[in-house]
């Protein structure tokens, strides 16, 4: 990750986008990546441990994890990372 500019190149999965989310918000907290708001920080970091866990989730609605998320799949995380700050 470089600048502003997260190399988000390398997300292929649901492993890869939580280490992501949860690498970005040490980042942001060590002063590595700028942010106006660093309130942001934990908000982050409770989306990247929801991403990890969400099988969970899914297995308790009786659903399969998707494979490959849709618009709806972000929206949960995102609801979530409210759930889990």
């Amino acid at each position: 990750m470089t600048g502003i500019n997260p190399d988000v190149s390398s997300i292929e999965s649901r492993e890869d986008l939580s280490r992501f989310l949860i690498d970005l918000a040490e980042k942001v907290e060590s002063g590595a990546f700028p942010c106006a708001n660093g309130g942001s920080v934990d908000y982050v970091r409770a989306a990247g441990y929801w991403v990890r866990a969400m099988h969970g989730f899914y297995m308790n609605q009786g659903e399969q994890v998707p494979a490959s998320p849709d618009w709806s799949t972000i929206a949960q995380i995102f609801s979530a990372a409210f759930v889990y700050e």
